[in-house]
């Protein structure tokens, strides 16, 4: 008698590609995904599957390819529709995607995530009340959508109601229990309305969920110096540059900071730290400062005349120079 292979049977190549894609494995899954498709070249899902695959490798061309070739098979599908309305939008063919899109709301009215994506496009293109009346479609079916409400919050700051922009930021926030990115889009409104310990409370509050958070620190630097906290926003800007702010600009911050506070020594080695590592305009103001504190007004000159060359019809640079001018007549 003979006995029962009890061996697995190998996996269809269309799910063996689907596995190997929740595993990342793209290069592995595309071939299966061919290999499914010689078989039935009419194979809807391993059609679509491979068009997300390369969509997902940003290779937004061919799966716009793909997924116009599953939309000839099956006209109305809808995971083809909505896979090509996100390739057309990294291709940034917004009117395409938008068009793609509304087409598959006609069908599928409650789909409050494709609403989302309706109303960032029309964000993007500049059609901010259409925007903001898919958001708000989009809330109505599900009102704790954070990207709607980012995206109505981003809408009214375009619309510069920065109040109605707020609110949606904090909701946000309320909503997720602690959001970076709206804390952050908060704090810039405080920051310009010059309300830095509301801004410097949303810079804590990130930092709190995560103390590597270079941006937060940097921010949180900008509004300790407009306190006049410059020592501290000295230690916020050391911070920043330790978790991967741009070295140069963190230095020249910090030189500010120092030349304020009277320390030119110190001002001047951040200054020049700065400019070994690429040009910076606002390092070679700085020691253009310090040149005129220690009354070097003939090389804050030629710094400024240095700059010129640079950034020809720069008008803080040309500013300064007259002033400069103003104090030592004859000077150029």
């Amino acid at each position: 008698m003979n006995k029962m292979d009890h061996r697995a049977k190998p996996l269809d190549p269309g799910k063996h590609a689907r596995r190997l894609m929740k595993e990342k494995k793209y290069s592995e899954a595309e071939k299966k995904y061919l290999e499914a498709l010689e078989l039935d070249p009419n194979d809807i899902f391993s059609l679509v599957g491979l068009g997300d695959l390369k969509r997902k490798q940003k290779r937004f061309d061919q799966a716009v390819s793909v997924y116009k070739k599953a939309l000839e098979l099956h006209e109305n599908n809808k995971y083809a529709m909505m896979g090509l309305g996100d390739a057309y939008r990294g291709l940034h063919k917004i009117e395409k995607a938008l068009s793609i899109w509304l087409k598959y709301l006609d069908d599928h009215h409650e789909d409050y995530r494709i609403m989302t994506r309706v109303a960032d496009g029309y964000q993007r293109i500049g059609e901010l009340n259409l925007s903001k009346t898919y958001y708000l479609k989009a809330l109505e079916l599900n009102p704790d959508d954070s990207y709607a409400l980012m995206g109505l919050g981003n809408v009214h700051l375009k619309g510069r109601d920065e109040d109605r922009a707020l609110e949606y930021f904090v909701r946000v926030d309320s909503i997720e229990g602690g959001s970076p990115w709206a804390l952050t889009s908060a704090a810039n409104i405080y920051r310009n309305r010059r309300d830095y310990q509301e801004a410097m409370a949303c810079y804590d509050r990130i930092l709190d969920m995560d103390p590597k958070q270079s941006y937060a620190w940097h921010g949180k630097a900008d509004c300790l110096r407009a306190l006049g906290k410059q020592k501290d926003a000295i230690q916020a800007w050391e911070r920043a540059m330790k978790y991967g702010m741009k070295t140069r600009i963190a230095l020249t911050r910090i030189g500010d900071a120092h030349r304020v506070l009277g320390d030119l020594e110190k001002a001047e080695e951040n200054y020049r730290k700065a400019v070994e590592l690429g040009y910076d305009k606002f390092a070679y103001l700085g020691l253009a400062k310090i040149h005129i504190k220690r009354n070097q007004p003939k090389d804050a000159m030629t710094l400024y005349h240095q700059l010129q060359k640079r950034e020809p019809g720069d008008a803080r640079i040309e500013a300064e120079r007259k002033s400069l001018m103003e104090r030592f007549p004859g000077l150029d």
